[in-house]
């Protein structure tokens, strides 16, 4: 009868954690089965897991700003190296130091490696829309890809990474208060534009923004693009106007251009001594006006490349306009306004040395970036 009684109470225990181990794979199962769906910036609907615990930054480099800024690197697994290779070059090195650890393997030149990828086991790859590629790749090999668009706000930086942390917030499936950046970024494209918007045509400096530049390469952004919105949001003129878009251009039409200011960005290696000493082959800028006068300027890089959208991009705005209109804002002090905001929304106090590093960017800074 004994012996009876332990058999029985055995087997109702073993069943019992039967049971138990059962329904906790079921409970597991049914919450890796459990998704949600976000409508993405190309239009596509694209089902994500209910927790996304590993990230992928692809094509779209200037996202990691926003990243960082919100959930500094947790979760992040992969970045294109044209990522790190501004990140060690800025304060976003300073900011999460361990971004330059951050696997990048999975994309060289550009082209995503599915099986390289894969091996990331990333629950979402973000991707920039210009580049479908990455959509094909990631899709392709199961994962899945949501597409940030660069011209979404027809290039108008700031509104664009306004979307862009809206949907980063929606992709990560948690809630995060950028009221006070948003509210800060507001105020200055309000002061900035008030202050232009009664500038005579002839008032306004001619300026050119050089995008790439190499013996073989010279773009220039003509409208529709990120350098036409920082030319003519900050009360200067695009002498490159008449193209649309970044083509390549010739010297012959700088010369007929003659612009008084030139900005060189961080995606070259280039730097405004280059064009003071004629050190590319093929070109002669010596009669140029923004050289003689010594107004060749590289943007700076802060918390990442200030040519293109990024959370530095209200200070960005700021420093140009200071640039084309220094009497109409004598009053604006760059050094503290940059030092206010690392302050407040990266928790990062600057010192004069690192201002003077966002204001001088280096050549590795474009990450040998192909043109």
């Amino acid at each position: 009868m004994k012996k009876t009684f332990f058999k029985i109470a055995g087997a109702m225990i073993l069943l019992s954690f039967t049971l138990t181990s059962c329904n906790k794979k079921a409970q597991e199962s049914s919450s890796k089965a459990e998704t949600r769906t976000i409508v993405d910036q190309v239009g596509h609907t694209v089902t994500l897991p209910k927790e996304v615990n590993r990230v992928v930054i692809a094509s779209v480099w200037p996202l990691a700003s926003a990243y960082c800024l919100m959930y500094g690197t947790k979760g992040l697994v992969g970045l294109d190296p044209a990522i790190i290779s501004a990140a060690e070059n800025s304060m976003l090195i300073k900011v999460v130091p361990e971004i330059s650890k951050i696997e990048t393997s999975f994309s060289k030149n550009g082209h995503l490696n599915a099986e390289e990828l894969l091996k990331l086991k990333p629950d979402v790859v973000l991707y920039a829309t210009g580049v479908m590629e990455d959509y094909d790749i990631a899709t392709q090999a199961g994962i899945p890809a949501v597409g940030f668009s660069l011209s979404i706000k027809d290039f108008n930086a700031v509104e664009t990474i306004f979307t862009w942390i809206d949907q980063l917030a929606e992709v990560m499936g948690t809630e995060y208060d950028t009221s006070a950046y948003k509210e800060y970024a507001d105020k200055i494209q309000k002061l900035v534009a008030e202050r232009i918007a009664n500038i005579p045509e002839e008032k306004k400096p001619a300026s050119m923004i050089i995008h790439r530049y190499s013996n073989t390469t010279l773009q220039i952004p003509g409208t529709k693009t990120w350098g036409d919105y920082w030319i003519t949001a900050s009360g200067a003129r695009n002498v490159a106007n008449v193209n649309k878009g970044t083509p390549q251009v010739t010297v012959e039409e700088v010369y007929k251009w003659n612009p008084d200011r030139i900005y060189i960005t961080n995606f070259s290696d280039a730097l405004p001594e280059d064009l003071y000493t004629n050190s590319f082959q093929n070109y002669d800028w010596s009669n140029v006006r923004a050289v003689k006068e010594k107004h060749v300027y590289k943007m700076p890089l802060g918390i990442y490349r200030w040519y293109v959208t990024n959370t530095d991009s209200p200070l960005t705005l700021l420093w140009l306009a200071k640039e084309h209109q220094p009497d109409l804002f004598a009053d604006i002090d760059m050094n503290k306004e940059i030092k206010d905001f690392y302050k407040k929304f990266y928790k990062l106090d600057l010192t004069d040395r690192d201002i003077q590093e966002i204001y001088t960017a280096k050549r590795a800074a474009s990450g040998g970036i192909k043109n």
